[in-house]
């Protein structure tokens, strides 16, 4: 009698176990969001506000392209005379290194010096070195960068 209880049930867990397995294959023929043309080529047909948003996108970040990269900080203050005090230490930055480039920057409530556009934090390091003569309080940060100008955007 238990046997056949049993084998019942495994005839049946087996008639059925098909049924859940095809149900997790994913039907990429009849999927309307990927076509496959004659030549093996996937298509993808999307909503196309996504298609929108990635122009905007886009078009935002090609006003001020910048990547992830490293500065040298110089100075950071904040208080009543911090901006002139930013203003100052750029100055003498630009008189000894005039063609690296030099930022003020304000993240309330600090005013801050960064200088340079290193991708790479050895870069930013090489630099770190000569400028210690000059400017032992500085130090190696994280920051977003701008891009290195192109060849031919230069000869614009």
């Amino acid at each position: 009698m238990i046997y056949k209880f049993n084998c019942s049930i495994f005839l049946v867990a087996l008639w059925v176990a098909p049924f859940y397995i095809f149900a997790q294959a994913p039907d990429v023929a009849n999927d309307a969001s990927v076509l496959l043309d004659a030549s093996d080529n996937y298509t993808i047909v999307g909503d196309k506000r996504i298609n929108d948003l990635e122009k905007r996108y886009a078009e935002i970040n090609k006003n001020s392209p910048q990547i992830k990269g490293y500065r040298i900080q110089l100075f950071s203050s904040s208080g009543a005379s911090s901006w002139d005090q930013a203003n100052q230490v750029q100055g003498e930055f630009l008189k000894i290194y005039p063609d690296i480039p030099s930022y003020v920057i304000h993240k309330k409530p600090s005013f801050k010096v960064r200088i340079g556009d290193y991708r790479t934090r050895l870069d930013a390091e090489r630099f770190f070195i000569e400028l210690k003569e000059n400017f032992p309080d500085a130090f190696i940060v994280n920051d977003m960068i701008e891009l290195p100008k192109l060849a031919n955007e230069e000869s614009k």
